[in-house]
């Protein structure tokens, strides 16, 4: 093992040698300058000296020499190795071979040829030496010295040269900053972007590409230098002494020398004035499809809800006088059955027959009352509403909808009154839980709270803990006849129906679900702000019992109208079975001509809404003109001309009757609207 002596002001390179001279098994002795490795060489007495040529002070020529002629004999004669990425071999052989330098070896070498030369110089040993005369080594060290000068001025001018030339041609501005953050240099394009000249841009004022807020950043991340040497990118809006506005992208770099001595930064501006255009035109025309796809959306919703409102009209036409022909035969085989004159056993078995037959028609109902909804056709009949009040006196039935399992929570707050009709709303919970119980399959709690928004509007929130909805499924949640259970003989209409029944009452209807989260529903409904409006008078289906009596009086006389002819046969028996006397016309026009023909009184109209030409609210205020002692009763199953676009009625104080209807009911409608 020998101990190898490394000279080389860089700590770098100092470190690559000793950890490849270590591996050959050698003692390395490190010197950072030729002074140093110089005394050194005499305490140590080292088998080689490996040494840089070109360092600050003594450089390695001058070093070699004076070691040559120090007075310890053993350090003067040891081996000389010169390790170098400055000088060519030619260049340093005239000094080498007068200082009697073993071997020079170029850095970009094979760094296995460093540690063969110093094997080899171990080999040799000692090296024999003929004293130069000092004068002799200055001329060989200046011309080695001045050649080296010179083309090291010559590099750098022509780097200096095609530095300028990147900086001048830069498609982006540039600065150079100290280690103080002053700029130092900045190209004519940064000059260009900002629109002030180069001189005004140097030391700070390069800081005018930066919004002011970023200022004490930016000087921080060049006196952190290259210890938290990490790019920096601001984007900011600048206005230039013309007035005129750009967008620049910023980029400062610290930067840091090898020794981590000089350290500054490197900024780079790009006008991004254009982009920044595009961007917002981009935006502009994402948000304009947008719009476009939301208007088409609500078209094609609008014709869905139009196309659903009037089918339900026609479907309820066609109900009305099925369901009307099954009253008239299941009495008709009542009376039968009680004369005798058909056996019990056959009547018994035509009943329940014709009992499913009704029961079909009822959910065909239940499926036309849906439609109306979605389509916010269906007539609305809006009162004043405690919504604490109302979920408190519906608990029951509510919690009946949930179903065993489930839980219903009820957390009432400081919910102003809303303006609803009461059996929508009803509906509407239903539909909900309803909703919530199908994703809870394994029970779970569904929390119904109510409150006041910022905005003061009523909110009516129902979250359940159940399995969730992907987002896709959200997406969809309110599309009309679409669902996810597989197989249902559902309509798909549930979700669609509640947002018409919110929508009709002036509110919104959003939802929040997440997978294995459960499903949150939020109703927004406007606060009352009065006392509403009289309603129309309606009859519901329980208003009065099926098993009530008819009203028999002969002197009253009804003049029915409707343009769908079973449907008016049906009512016309109805109506004449109650011991009423019956006047039937097919349309607006035919009834005037009718009521014009009959000499006596008309005591009630009972009249369709939606008829070709004159529809039925018109012929109410033509008949009323003529006969305002007439009671009116409107019949519809889509009141297009009795609603305004938020589902109110157009004829509040009116008794409306909607399709289909029970004989029962229209008993009781008859009689409500004779006896007012």
């Amino acid at each position: 093992m020998a101990t190898v002596l490394v000279v080389d002001d860089v700590a770098a390179n100092r470190e690559l040698m000793t950890m490849l001279l270590g591996y050959r098994g050698h003692e390395v002795i490190e010197a950072c300058d030729g002074a140093d490795a110089l005394a050194l060489a005499q305490s140590h007495h080292p088998d080689v000296v490996v040494s840089d040529v070109l360092m600050p002070g003594i450089d390695g020529l001058e070093m070699v020499h004076r070691l040559r002629n120090a007075p310890d004999e053993q350090a003067a004669h040891a081996p000389v190795i010169f390790y170098t990425a400055n000088y060519l071999e030619p260049e340093t052989r005239p000094i080498a071979e007068a200082c009697g330098v073993s071997q020079v070896v170029l850095r970009s070498a094979d760094p296995r040829e460093l540690l063969d030369a110093v094997d080899v110089a171990l080999r040799n040993g000692p090296v024999e030496i003929t004293p130069r005369p000092a004068d002799e080594f200055a001329t060989v060290h200046a011309r080695a010295i001045n050649a080296k000068l010179v083309e090291k001025v010559r590099a750098l001018k022509h780097t200096e040269g095609r530095f300028a030339a990147m900086a001048a041609s830069s498609p982006v501005g540039i600065a150079l900053l100290d280690a103080d953050g002053d700029a130092t240099y900045v190209n004519p394009r940064l000059s260009e972007i900002v629109g002030e000249p180069a001189d005004r841009l140097l030391e700070r004022g390069w800081m005018d590409c930066l919004d002011p807020e970023t200022h004490d950043e930016a000087l921080a991340v060049v006196h952190a230098g290259a210890a938290e040497a990490v790019e920096h990118r601001y984007r900011n809006r600048i206005e230039r002494p013309d007035g005129e506005v750009r967008w620049l992208r910023v980029h400062l770099r610290p930067i840091r020398d090898a020794e981590a001595e000089l350290s500054g930064a490197v900024v780079m501006v790009d006008d991004i004035t254009d982009v920044v255009a595009a961007e917002e035109r981009a935006g502009w025309e994402v948000r304009q499809r947008q719009s476009e796809a939301r208007r088409r959306d609500a078209e094609r919703l609008d014709s869905l809800r139009r196309m659903a409102g009037g089918m339900a009209h026609d479907f309820n036409n066609l109900l009305g006088a099925m369901l009307g022909f099954l009253t008239l035969a299941v009495e008709q085989i009542t009376d039968e059955m009680e004369a005798g004159r058909i056996a019990a056993a056959i009547g018994e078995a035509l009943l329940d027959d014709l009992g499913q037959v009704t029961k079909g028609g009822e959910r065909a109902t239940k499926l036309t009352e849906q439609l109306l909804a979605f389509g916010r056709r269906e007539i609305s009949q809006p009162e004043l509403v405690d919504l604490d009040a109302f979920l408190g006196d519906a608990a029951s039935t509510l919690a009946e909808a949930a179903g065993t399992g489930i839980k219903l929570d009820l957390r009432p707050g400081d919910s102003p009154p809303v303006r609803i009709d009461p059996r929508l709303l009803d509906r509407l919970m239903h539909i909900v839980i309803s909703n919530s119980r199908n994703a809870m399959p394994d029970g779970g709690t569904i929390t119904i709270t109510t409150g006041r928004s910022p905005h003061g509007q009523a909110t009516l929130g129902i979250a359940d803990n159940g399995r969730g909805m992907a987002p896709d499924v959200l997406a969809r949640a309110f599309e009309p006849f679409f669902s996810t259970k597989a197989g249902s003989r559902t309509a798909g209409l549930g979700l669609a129906t509640a947002q018409g029944v919110v929508s009709q009452a002036g509110g919104d209807i959003t939802l929040d679900s997440e997978v294995g989260r459960g499903t949150t529903v939020l109703i927004r409904l406007p606060a009352a702000e009065s006392p509403a409006p009289r309603p129309a008078s309606t009859v519901p289906a329980a208003a009065v019992p099926v098993s009530a009596a008819p009203v028999i009086n002969g002197d009253l006389t009804v003049l029915l109208v409707d343009d769908e002819k079973d449907l008016r046969e049906v009512t016309a028996r109805f109506i004449a079975k109650a011991g009423y006397r019956v006047l039937t016309a097919g349309g607006g026009a035919e009834a005037l001509q009718v009521a014009e023909q009959h000499t006596g009184p008309i005591h009630c109209l009972v009249t369709d809404v939606v008829m070709p030409g004159m529809d039925g609210r018109q012929l109410a205020h033509r008949f009323q003109t003529e006969r305002p002692d007439t009671k009116i009763i409107f019949i519809s199953g889509y009141a297009e001309a009795l609603i305004d676009n938020e589902g109110r009625s157009l004829e509040p104080g009116r008794t409306i009757l909607a399709k289909p209807f029970s004989s029962a009911q229209l008993f009781g409608a008859l009689k409500a609207a004779l006896a007012g």
